[in-house]
């Protein structure tokens, strides 16, 4: 595979990172109103349920985050190893650097803590006392 081919691999795989990442803040963010009009209200079978689903839903998307990652992974080491261009250097040296691991530490670490926080709002969190049945203005 030549050095073209591996860094359209490279690029690829950041543009599936990025869609996959914005759908887990869109499911995430789906849960939070869930959670804020109306989960927070049912029983804990239908809340067990709903975050059932949802993990379902993240755990495909981690799932197929973690294989675009080793698609990029193999891809990065193919590079390495073969003679490469000043352009193909400068890949090299960004995936590196201490932004891209700092970059990767976040964004690993972001969908853990996405995880948790939904399980939190949906069997701890018991919504607003003072705002059911307050009319506004």
């Amino acid at each position: 595979m030549g050095e073209t081919e591996l860094i359209g691999i490279i690029r690829d795989v950041d543009s599936q990172y990025a869609v996959l990442f914005g759908q887990v803040i869109t499911i995430n963010f789906a849960m939070i109103v869930a959670i804020y009009y109306f989960l927070h209200r049912a029983t804990l079978l239908f809340r067990a349920a709903a975050f059932g689903f949802y993990a379902i839903g993240m755990f495909s998307l981690i799932g197929l985050m973690l294989e675009q990652a080793n698609f990029k992974s193999q891809a990065l080491i193919a590079l390495a190893k073969g003679p490469h261009s000043q352009f193909a250097a400068s890949i090299l040296a960004i995936h590196q650097s201490q932004i891209f691991r700092g970059t990767a530490l976040f964004l690993n670490t972001s969908l853990w803590v996405l995880f948790v926080v939904i399980a939190y709002l949906l069997f701890r969190w018991r919504g607003d006392p003072h705002s059911h049945g307050r009319k506004e203005g």
